[in-house]
C-alpha cells in the first residue's frame, strides 16, 4: 500500500495528513513545485488542478474532507472513525458543518488580514466576517460544554475536520474568548503530535 498526498502540510491537506499521523500510515507528502499542478501529470490525478490530492495505489481523490473521511474509514474505523451510524452521520455533519458556517469567513479574515498586501486589505469585510461566525461558534461551544470531543469522549475524525478549520482564528485574529468551551476544545486539538506531525 502507498499512499501519496500532494499538498503543503499547512494547506487543507492538513486534513488528511493529521488524520494519517494519528493513524501511524505511512505517507508521502508532495509539495507541488509552482505551476506543477497545472500541468497534464498533476491534472490526470485532480482536474481541479488544485491541492490536496490523495493517491493510493492507483485510486485517486480530491478534496480534504473526502480524503480525511476516507483514510479514517478504511484505517481507524472504531477509533478515528465511528462504527455506529449515528456517531457517524455526526461526523459528516460536523465536517459540513465546518466547512458552510466556519471556513467562509475564517477564510475571508484570513486573506484581509494577513495573505493580502497590507495595502490591499479590507478590515471591513474581515471584521463583517468574524462578526459572522459568533451564532456558529456560539453553536459549537454549547455543544463542547461538558464533553472533551465533538463526539464525546473519543477524539474522532469530526474533530481533526472541524479543528483543522478553526485552528484558522489565531492566524487570523479571531477571539474566542466568548466561546471558552471552544478554546478549549481547540487546545487540546492542536496539541496532539497529529496536528504537525
Amino acid at each position: 500500500m502507498t499512499i501519496t498526498i500532494y499538498g503543503r502540510p499547512g494547506s487543507r491537506a492538513r486534513r488528511p495528513l493529521w488524520v494519517a499521523r494519528e493513524l501511524g500510515l505511512d505517507v508521502e507528502n508532495i509539495e507541488p513545485a509552482p505551476g506543477a499542478i497545472k500541468q497534464p501529470d498533476y491534472l490526470a490525478i485532480n482536474p481541479n488542478g488544485k491541492v490536496p490530492a490523495l493517491v493510493e495505489d492507483g485510486f485517486t481523490l480530491f478534496e480534504s474532507f473526502a480524503q480525511s473521511l476516507y483514510l479514517a474509514k478504511k484505517f481507524g474505523l472504531g477509533k478515528l472513525y465511528p462504527e455506529d451510524a449515528q456517531a457517524e452521520a455526526q461526523v459528516w455533519q460536523w465536517t459540513f458543518w465546518g466547512l458552510n458556517e466556519l471556513e467562509k469567513h475564517l477564510t475571508t479574515c484570513l486573506f484581509e488580514r494577513v495573505i493580502k498586501p497590507e495595502d490591499q486589505r479590507d478590515a471591513a469585510a474581515a471584521d463583517a466576517a468574524e462578526a459572522a461566525l459568533a451564532g456558529p461558534l456560539a453553536v459549537l461551544d454549547a455543544t463542547l460544554s461538558g464533553r472533551t470531543w465533538l463526539l464525546g469522549e473519543d477524539f474522532s475524525v469530526a474533530d481533526i475536520n472541524l479543528a483543522a478549520i478553526a485552528a484558522l482564528s489565531t492566524p487570523t485574529r479571531v477571539s474566542l474568548s466568548a466561546n471558552p468551551n471552544v478554546a478549549r476544545w481547540l487546545a487540546a486539538a492542536v496539541a496532539r503530535p497529529g496536528y504537525n506531525g
